[in-house]
């Protein structure tokens, strides 16, 4: 199976990973997994469908639509072109609508930009196989357990220590990111960290918040490192983190 062949399969799956268990897409996921490009593009496609559900669930289509499309069709002319016809027309209105959102959602969340990191982190926390181990990570879980710690403040991280000794990477854009699980208050959070290089378009001037799929997520980027952080205990809690 190559690259073309598995993502036609994978354009099929839910962005949940629901459909993890599918036989028909066994193949292509565990090619996903194996390569890191294809996982990236995987990455990449999960967090645009989170994001284009979400905003597609908010679009309410007007309240006399139905009444509309059906008062048209009674008052179609006999041999008018069916292209033509009100119906059709109102339908092909719908369909430019959602298009458009899913265009617009593409042009403000291009690769590395805020929105996509921070829907990527918020999948990953909500269905991600959390893990990792190692000195390093733990002592950075102890760090940022504590009350005092600011995480928009610059944290003292090694990067490459993390990647070495155990922390769980992932892939985003193609590049690596340390994800890093840590309790505060009583509620679980997840941190993702890369490098500043790697996700340019991510905001510097200062924390980008979005919720998706019952997340809230806020995504960052200092002179060395890009953020994001996900927790499930709302916005507030979430800005309290920084």
């Amino acid at each position: 199976m190559n690259h073309e062949e598995a993502k036609f399969l994978l354009r099929a799956g839910r962005p949940h990973g629901q459909d993890a268990d599918d036989p028909a897409l066994a193949g292509a996921l565990a090619l996903a997994e194996r390569d890191p490009v294809l996982g990236a593009w995987l990455a990449r496609e999960r967090a645009f469908d989170l994001v284009m559900t979400e905003k597609l669930a908010a679009i309410a289509p007007p309240a006399d639509l139905r009444a509309a499309i059906l008062a048209g069709a009674r008052a179609t002319p006999a041999g008018r072109a069916w292209w033509r016809q009100p119906a059709w027309l109102a339908l092909a209105a719908s369909v430019a609508l959602l298009l458009a959102v899913g265009a617009g959602l593409r042009l403000r969340g291009g690769a590395g930009a805020p929105v996509n990191f921070a829907a990527f982190a918020a999948d990953d926390m909500l269905h991600g196989q959390h893990g990792g181990a190692g000195e390093v990570m733990g002592a950075m879980q102890v760090l940022l357990g504590q009350p005092a710690t600011r995480l928009g403040g610059g944290l003292p991280v090694d990067f490459a220590a993390l990647e070495a000794t155990g922390c769980r990477t992932l892939s985003f854009d193609g590049h690596p990111v340390m994800e890093i699980c840590f309790q505060r208050a009583g509620a679980q959070y997840h941190l993702y960290l890369a490098r500043a290089g790697d996700l340019p378009a991510v905001a510097a001037a200062g924390p980008e918040y979005a919720e998706a799929g019952g997340a809230a997520v806020a995504a960052w980027r200092d002179e060395k490192f890009a953020y994001a952080v996900a927790g499930t205990g709302g916005l507030d809690a979430l800005k309290r983190l920084l």
